[in-house]
């Protein structure tokens, strides 16, 4: 099985290089907007953190959905309708091999993507390097791996490579809106704070800034700074966190055994 796996990561790995609309809106898109947006925003504080950590931690966020969600949705709503998941499973490869090979693609490019992201903050913004980076690289990783489940889960519903911008696009949206990346997560309105809570963007976030900042941002919503936290604590701080992306990997995955289909649908 491993090697099966190593196998078809090794051939993702290839396919995704030599495909410049994926390696752009992986890469270069979050990278962009990780440049500009800090330049383009007034200075001061959002919920004891600076502006810019906390955009470049809305950055963080959106460039693993883009990543974990959108690129892979596209990725297997194209290759089923070409056949080649098909072809795919006529092999030896076995069906985890698979998904395991595209799997470990999303998460080798994210770890990436957030180096290159964490380096811009720090050259281009002065940006201090994270203070617990172990707690930032699992937060991530758990991250994309939420994101990309949901990716296959959905990408059965999907019936053509044109219509994936269509479930993209809003997750995309709500990847901005609910990272804190377009608007202060403390101005919420109190019920968007709770649906929030149930969702993985906010979740992820908190994680973010936790790990950037080395303070307890977990459900923080006032103006001061909160407590501060060691590299255990803020792993342990996090548990509401862990326990939100746990129940939707969970959800993501059991639908993904229902809902994924590896012949191309019609109309």
């Amino acid at each position: 099985m491993t090697a099966y796996t190593l196998a078809h990561f090794r051939l993702t790995q290839t396919l995704f290089w030599r495909t410049p609309i994926a390696v752009g809106a992986a890469l270069f898109f979050p990278v962009l907007f990780g440049g500009l947006m800090p330049l383009m925003v007034p200075g001061g504080s959002r919920s004891g953190a600076p502006v810019a950590v906390s955009i470049m931690t809305g950055v963080i966020v959106m460039g693993i959905a883009t990543l974990g969600f959108m690129t892979l949705v596209e990725s297997f709503v194209m290759r089923r309708q070409l056949l080649i998941l098909k072809r795919l499973r006529g092999t030896e490869l076995p069906d985890l091999a698979i998904f395991g090979g595209e799997i470990l693609t999303v998460l080798s490019v994210g770890l990436l993507q957030l180096a290159l992201i964490v380096g811009l903050a720090r050259a281009a913004h002065g940006i201090t390097l994270p203070a617990n980076p172990a707690l930032l690289v699992v937060t991530v990783l758990l991250g994309i791996a939420v994101f990309a489940a949901m990716a296959v889960a959905v990408s059965g519903r999907v019936p053509a490579q044109g219509a994936t911008v269509v479930v993209s696009l809003p997750f995309l949206l709500l990847a901005i809106g609910l990272s804190g990346f377009a608007y202060p997560v403390a101005a919420f309105p109190e019920w968007l704070r709770t649906v929030s809570s149930f969702l993985p963007f906010g979740r992820i976030a908190e994680g973010v800034s936790t790990a950037y900042l080395g303070r307890d941002y977990v459900g923080h919503t006032g103006p001061g700074l909160p407590a501060r936290v060691g590299v255990l604590e803020g792993f342990v701080v996090m548990w509401p966190g862990w326990l939100v992306l746990a129940a939707w990997l969970v959800l993501a995955l059991l639908a993904a055994k229902r809902w994924f289909k590896w012949e191309p649908r019609r109309g």
